[in-house]
């Protein structure tokens, strides 16, 4: 009789360690695995920002057609980056950018550049997007082209001054 009582008691233990470490096991996959996704993100996110200042490089020291390219192209990563993380559930899905606001100024850019090219069908769209897209962000001043090129212009001036 008591044999028995110590082989229960043997198969008890057991059996918790066996759900312990299976518990262990789900748990510190979860855990790790929601830390490597923010690791990713993150660096996903410091790419993108690297390519942003790239392309206000561009806008700033390079030929309008060169500026172009970089700030259509930083403009559909950003737009990529909103959509695949549209279904994530959560307010704010970022951790280093803000893309409403990046696009606002990456269109306006485009909309100048484009003026300055002769091209005001594309400079009238582009000055629309960022007018659009600043709805979604705290630059709510920005409700006409005009706003857009003084902002613009404002920005190009603290850029030329810092280089002194």
């Amino acid at each position: 009789m008591k044999k028995d009582v110590t082989w229960k008691k043997i198969g008890l233990i057991v059996l918790c360690l066996a759900i312990g470490c299976v518990l262990g096991v789900i748990l510190s996959t979860v855990y790790f695995g929601h830390k490597l996704a923010t690791g990713m993100f993150m660096l996903q996110e410091k790419e993108i920002f690297e390519m942003g200042e790239t392309a206000e490089d561009a806008y700033y020291n390079q030929p309008n057609e060169v500026a172009v390219w970089a700030l259509e192209s930083y403009i559909k990563t950003l737009n990529k980056v909103k959509e695949e993380r549209s279904h994530a559930g959560v307010e704010n899905p970022y951790f280093i950018l803000s893309p409403d606001t990046d696009l606002v100024f990456a269109h306006a850019r485009l909309g100048k550049l484009f003026k300055q090219m002769g091209d005001t069908e594309k400079s009238r769209y582009h000055f629309e997007q960022a007018i659009s897209h600043s709805k979604y962000t705290k630059l709510k001043c920005f409700n006409t082209e005009e706003d857009c090129v003084r902002m613009l212009d404002t920005l190009d001036k603290m850029h030329s001054k810092s280089l002194e």
